[in-house]
């Protein structure tokens, strides 16, 4: 090839298309670490398999400035190449484009986690942005690529600002060096910038949030974690319209949690929907809800989504189905600006069978779902990663100087007494676990019977008190259905009819009862 008639010199051209691709390519997964070997050859320091948090490994990279290097290196090449009256085609400057997006994100890359890490740095007002905007201009300002919108400053600024924002809260919310905390890290990254970041970077961004995230998993396996690190990575617009150029909103107010199941159905609609002024007893004042949101950035969680009662299920869809709604006593429709994400660690499925979940809210809430592995599931992947995460968790408990100790006494009583054990409460249950041997020298998990089959459980959560009315119903109600293989034998026993039986049943627990 002639290097008179390419942008890049021919040797340098695989490169160049491999970093181009890196800057788009999901961080988390392997096919970032081809491109790294790719671009790097004999240059490449071996790292971690995967990009996570290990008690040896806390997130950097050897091959991060290298990588940038390359970067400057392609773009003072091309420059040159320019500036000598080289003319490049259409497909020469959108490669071009995205080398120089890659050089323009690690020049500012230490900025931008300043301002995640620093509470004290105001996260609206960036002065840097002055220094960005003069590489841009020397990046961009004189090349075809400013007639695109993803080229726009402005919007580059932002986009920027959301990757190392969606990178740092993935990163430090998810751990596990286990291939399934490693495909949930990825799962969370698409759910930002979806499959395809290119796409994303060009117009996805203004629709995205209109697409419902829906986390299923077991109570104590980071539901709420997830939901957090999407919210709060969720792209901003970045505004030089006023006195001072800014974020139009702050990331962390944009992000609002509701837990579903701690609030009365008295309060619910109140908290979600708001009410006006003298519509129920007690309602004193005119209450903005959750829901009324005022710009796309704006996330709201809806924890345990599965405990939602049918006559707020219904107000729900129409929130999801036309993106309006009312607040309780008015008759004013208003718009829901943000994007919806729940969670459950219920069997929706089983609960729509039931009669007790709306089918149709279901398919509204499904289009993304990310499913949360358990850590018997982390652990059965990896020999190695009881050490890993019980050192992470310890890291959080004590202070550094002993945290490393306590970590070998913890995984070694563990490894010691539980060795098969099955951590039905996840990593809630672990990091107890860790506070009781620190405590006692020793953790009793006597809670929760996990050598009990499901009948044996079920027994043991009456006599305990455990059950609120409707799960004692449903499973009482599976367990007499077992005995009598149909609707109209356990009614005829239980003295009510066989249309209360189905809809009140717990399917799922009579599945269980199906495999003892």
């Amino acid at each position: 090839m002639n290097n008179m008639n390419t942008l890049f010199l021919a040797e340098d051209q695989p490169s160049a298309y491999a970093l181009a691709e890196l800057g788009f390519t999901n961080p988390f997964g392997s096919e970032r670490i081809d491109l790294e070997k790719q671009i790097l050859g004999q240059r490449y320091t071996p790292a971690f398999h995967i990009w996570v948090i290990t008690p040896t490994h806390q997130g950097f990279s050897p091959n991060l400035i290298p990588l940038a290097n390359v970067g400057e290196s392609l773009i003072a090449s091309a420059q040159t190449r320019i500036e000598q009256g080289y003319r490049p085609t259409d497909k020469e400057w959108q490669l071009y484009g995205d080398v120089a997006l890659y050089v323009l994100y690690y020049r500012y890359e230490g900025h931008f986690y300043k301002v995640v890490t620093d509470d004290e740095i105001s996260r609206t007002e960036m002065p840097f942005y002055a220094r960005f905007l003069t590489d841009w201009r020397q990046l961009f300002a004189n090349t075809p690529l400013v007639q695109q919108q993803q080229f726009i400053a402005e919007h580059m600024f932002a986009l920027l600002f959301q990757i190392r924002r969606a990178f740092h809260f993935i990163f430090r919310a998810i751990l596990g060096t286990s291939s399934a905390a490693s495909a949930l890290r990825m799962a969370v990254w698409e759910s930002i910038f979806s499959h395809d970041m290119r796409r994303y970077q060009r117009s996805l961004y203004q629709r995205i949030h209109e697409v419902s995230t829906l986390i299923l998993g077991e109570s104590g396996t980071g539901k709420e974690l997830v939901a957090s690190a999407i919210g709060l990575a969720r792209y901003i617009p970045f505004s030089t319209k006023t006195k001072t150029p800014r974020f139009e909103s702050d990331y962390l107010v944009d992000f609002q949690a509701v837990h579903l199941a701690a609030l009365p159905l008295t309060l619910l609609e109140s908290e979600l929907f708001g009410h006006r002024k003298g519509s129920f007893t007690g309602a004193t004042g005119d209450r903005v809800g959750y829901l009324e949101t005022t710009h796309q950035a704006q996330t709201v969680f809806l924890d345990e989504i599965g405990e939602l009662p049918a006559e707020v299920q219904v107000k729900l869809l129409r929130v999801l189905q036309g993106r309006q709604f009312q607040r309780v006593g008015d008759n004013n429709s208003r718009t829901f600006y943000g994007k919806i994400i729940s969670a459950t660690h219920r069997d929706l499925a089983a609960a729509i069978e039931a009669g007790k979940f709306r089918s149709d809210l279901y398919y509204r809430l499904c289009s993304d779902i990310i499913r949360t592995p358990s850590l018997a599931d982390q652990l059965a992947d990896n020999k190695e990663e009881l050490y890993h995460l019980v050192t992470l968790v310890t890291g959080k408990i004590v202070n550094a100087d002993i945290a490393n100790d306590i970590a070998k006494e913890a995984h070694t009583w563990i490894s010691q007494h539980l060795p098969n054990y099955a951590w039905r409460g996840n990593m809630r249950e672990l990091e107890q676990c860790v506070r009781s041997i620190i405590i006692h020298g020793s953790y009793q998990p006597n809670i929760v019977k996990t050598n009990l089959n499901c009948r044996q459980q079920f027994a043991h959560a009456v006599s305990e008190g455990q059950l609120d009315n409707d799960t004692l119903l449903g499973r009482y109600y599976a367990l007499v259905y077992a005995q009598t293989g149909s609707y109209e034998a356990t009614a005829q026993r239980l003295g009510t009819n066989w249309r209360t039986v189905k809809s009140n049943m717990d399917i799922a627990f009579l599945e269980q009862l199906k495999k003892v």
